[in-house]
């Protein structure tokens, strides 16, 4: 029933609106409840759909500014960036540098961004797209998301859309995505060739149904040791890069084989897994393959580094031009990873 009431209520909150001015205050949630005769939920819910199209602003302790009316923010002047994790976006470990450099080309060209933080399955990795709605934005960013279908979806707003970050599988996703080819080449050559490890193990992405692209890096240390080795199935372990799945894939990974080394997809689950490797007294050399440095590395750790900031910054600025030139193809855009051994 509340479900239903909601298309009624974002009406008449935008009639509100547009018989207001700028600066005007709304009714707190609870008052705006009892007049229509909805829970708070349902009001909450309409007024952060309001505040994303750029209509209002949801302040604490202040309450909920009217902005303009559709004639006064238009969202040519806003970029939406639908984010999927499991922290807040600017808070995440990985993500939160890319969202930064997106932010500073937004700031500087007088954009306003707005974030969609928006949360798949645990289990499957599949959104359920009724429960996503877009705003009123010029155009879009995503990052993080990778499921074709949702991809699709948004891209059938008939608004510019760019993803940023990991590679995706279909070609025809406008995109700049991160390339670690070349430098988990350099990593398994240095392994092998400069530190004498034989038996060089990679734990992440194996099986990614969702979106076979995000197994490069698998591809990439694959083709490098065959260089050297026969490849060996006992030296390759799944591990999806969430917190709390790296050390018992770890613990996999050991039943299995006694690696040398250990290249790893996600420098997020390097802390748990060197406790996984100090508790087994195993001192071999590890290779983090994002770029963020743990805290406390381990004693032999090297990393290939993600060019964030970077690949934030020139999605933002393709989005714009795509936005200032309507009809441009914005294509795909590869940014090279670069390997930094230990010192």
């Amino acid at each position: 029933m509340e479900n239903r009431r909601q298309p009624f209520l974002q009406e008449e909150l935008k009639k509100r609106i547009m018989a207001g001015k700028r600066g005007d205050l709304l009714p707190t949630a609870a008052e705006l409840a009892a007049e229509y005769g909805v829970n708070i939920k349902t009001v909450n819910k309409a007024l952060n759909q309001l505040a994303a199209s750029g209509l209002l602003e949801r302040k604490r302790r202040t309450g909920t500014v009217i902005l303009g009316n559709w004639q006064d923010v238009p969202g040519k002047r806003i970029v939406e960036v639908v984010f999927s994790g499991f922290v807040d976006p600017f808070l995440h470990p990985f993500w939160g540098e890319l969202l930064k450099g997106v932010h500073e080309v937004l700031a500087d060209s007088d954009y306003r961004l707005i974030l969609n933080h928006i949360r798949s399955n645990p289990e499957t990795h599949l959104f359920d797209l009724d429960r996503i709605e877009l705003s009123e934005a010029a155009g879009r960013i995503t990052v993080g998301p990778s499921e074709k279908r949702l991809l699709d979806w948004i891209r059938a707003a008939k608004r510019p859309m760019i993803a940023a970050g990991d590679e995706l599988a279909d070609p025809e996703i406008s995109s700049v995505y991160f390339d670690f080819s070349k430098a988990i080449t350099e990593a398994v050559g240095y392994l092998y060739r400069k530190r004498g490890c034989r038996r060089i193990a990679f734990l992440g992405y194996v099986n990614n149904l969702v979106n076979p692209a995000a197994q490069q890096k698998l591809y990439a240390y694959t083709l490098a040791y065959q260089k050297f080795e026969q490849l060996d199935m006992n030296l390759v372990q799944e591990c999806w890069p969430i917190p709390g799945h790296g050390g018992p894939a770890t613990e996999q990974l050991l039943k299995k084989s006694r690696p040398d080394a250990l290249i790893v997809g996600s420098d997020l689950l390097i802390p748990e897994i060197d406790a996984v490797l100090r508790k087994r007294k195993i001192r071999i050399p590890v290779v983090g393959c994002d770029g963020v440095v743990p805290r406390e590395p381990p004693d032999d750790y090297s990393t290939v580094q993600a060019p964030r900031r970077e690949c934030g910054r020139l999605a933002a600025e393709l989005l714009l031009k795509a936005v200032r030139n309507p009809g441009g193809k914005i294509g795909r855009h590869p940014l090279a990873a670069v390997f930094q051994p230990k010192n």
